[in-house]
């Protein structure tokens, strides 16, 4: 098995390049039989989560450990102190920042657990290879499209019918062209 295979595997907190937010599996789909996936989320101070987006599959709840987090759900902001929780079910557009000086820590529990952390592993492993933009977006439109699909995120704004049927086409012709097998050595199993 080459190292950054094995590494990654291994390694439970990866750092995002250029926010360097943290993700720290705490709990994975394979400790919890398929259950949920449990995930410690170190943000910096004035950090911003991902765009305004939806999940068709698994649902979200937020927990702050320290500091404090804004959960937007649908048109709602909700500021979250040490101790407080929120859930984005299902198809609820949601995200969330740090509008502070001081970083925050949450956990997040996805419940199916999707193939979020897969996702996680190759979006970052991406950036550490030099294969994503300055803002850390996939220079691929096939690792976009895989990213995304993994971690069952559709962003709101855009179509959602459009996405689910471009991310399907995308995903499936570059499957066929065997484009993601270089990806493995991100999560150490076949995509």
């Amino acid at each position: 098995m080459n190292e950054h295979k094995e590494r990654s595997r291994v390694e439970k907190t990866v750092t995002h390049k250029v926010t360097g937010e943290q993700i720290t599996f705490v709990e994975t789909a394979t400790d919890t039989d398929g259950k949920y996936l449990l995930i410690e989320v170190a943000l910096p101070p004035l950090g911003k989560g991902p765009p305004l987006h939806i999940h068709d599959r698994f649902e979200e709840e937020f927990e702050v450990i320290s500091g404090k987090l804004t959960v937007t759900l649908g048109k709602t902001k909700h500021l979250l102190a040490a101790g407080d929780q929120c859930t984005a079910p299902i198809r609820t557009p949601h995200t969330f920042t740090n509008d502070h000086d001081e970083p925050t820590v949450f956990r997040v529990r996805l419940t199916p657990p999707s193939k979020f952390e897969q996702s996680v592993r190759i979006h970052y492993g991406l950036m550490d290879d030099g294969l994503t933009d300055e803002k850390g977006n996939p220079k691929s439109l096939a690792h976009s499209a895989l990213v995304l699909t993994l971690q069952d995120t559709l962003i709101m704004g855009i179509p959602l019918r459009l996405q689910r049927g471009l991310f399907g086409f995308i995903v499936k012709r570059a499957h066929k062209k065997g484009v993601y097998a270089a990806l493995e050595k991100y999560t150490g199993e076949t995509l």
